[in-house]
């Protein structure tokens, strides 16, 4: 374990002393602070409140509209976060150093473990950054505040969906050679998660067929997880008067809660499924890593 520790310390310290590395991390969540800051969290605003006929105060109302935000921001973070710190696997296959490493004492599963252990750490450490900067801006902005159960259901929800999109990005960078395919993956994956997770655009607005086709991604399951523990006490606050039918028309319409069929989607059921890609993944890239070491 001793290797896979230094393994761990060297990737770590490769990727954040790469600032462009961190800032593409980040980039397609900046992008999404900025429109919700500046345009749209304040026309779901209003949308909210000209459909409540004025009946809620607009601080209720935007606390729901951030937190929802703040889910969704947390299951692009968990992506772009992992797949970047990928990058140093990359490098070291096209620059040909994992070829000193296959002939180090190293055992076979030591460097792709510390590669994935890496991008497990680096995904979780900037998406609770992220949770804790974000939900500082909602109590600033609305004197609402997440309760402690709330913050340790997030915080362990960050830690499951960065371990299995750390596993489903190894994956996915496995099949990579060149860091400038590598760059293309990655521009790519960070240009369609917000869409993939529902938040650019919510699930209420797409056509069915688009809607059905995302709620079978593992992306979108992990954003309504995180939405279910996020707005369930601002959304009690909004639709308190609404009614039941009101808040599950909510919160199908926002990804809130998926559904199939004429039934619902359980928390518990996303959950598993979550459970399901994290295991599939970490044995396809286990499998895959291996194969690619007859090429190197």
């Amino acid at each position: 374990m001793k290797a896979v520790r230094s393994l761990i310390s060297r990737n770590l310290k490769l990727y954040f002393r790469d600032q462009t590395a961190v800032f593409f991390s980040l980039l397609a969540v900046l992008i999404v602070i900025v429109l919700y800051i500046l345009f749209l969290a304040d026309i779901q605003v209003k949308i909210i409140q000209d459909s409540a006929e004025g009946m809620l105060a607009e601080k209720d109302i935007s606390y729901l509209v951030n937190s929802w935000i703040l889910a969704g921001l947390l299951s692009i973070t968990t992506v772009t976060s992992t797949l970047g710190a990928y990058g140093t696997m990359v490098k070291d296959t096209e620059n040909r150093i994992r070829m000193d490493f296959a002939s180090s004492p190293l055992k076979k599963w030591q460097y792709p473990a510390a590669s994935l252990l890496s991008a497990f750490f680096i995904g979780t450490t900037i998406s609770l950054l992220a949770a804790l900067f974000y939900a500082l801006f909602i109590v600033i902005k609305t004197g609402y505040c997440f309760t402690i159960v709330q913050m340790l259901e997030t915080i362990l929800f960050i830690c499951l969906s960065s371990l299995m999109n750390a596993a489903l990005m190894g994956l996915i960078v496995s099949f990579l050679k060149t860091s400038s395919a590598f760059s293309s993956v990655s521009l790519v994956i960070g240009t369609i998660i917000g869409f993939l997770t529902g938040l650019y655009v919510p699930l209420g607005s797409l056509p069915s067929s688009v809607a059905r086709l995302i709620q079978g991604l593992p992306f979108m399951h992990i954003a309504a997880i995180f939405r279910q523990i996020l707005t369930k006490d601002a959304a009690d606050i909004c639709f308190k008067q609404a009614g039941k039918q009101a808040l599950l028309s909510w919160q199908k319409s926002f990804g809130v809660i998926l559904d199939i069929g004429n039934g619902t989607i359980s928390l518990q059921t996303s959950l598993c499924y979550v459970l399901i890609i994290l295991a599939i993944s970490l044995l396809l890239f286990c499998m895959n890593d291996s194969r690619k070491k007859r090429y190197l």
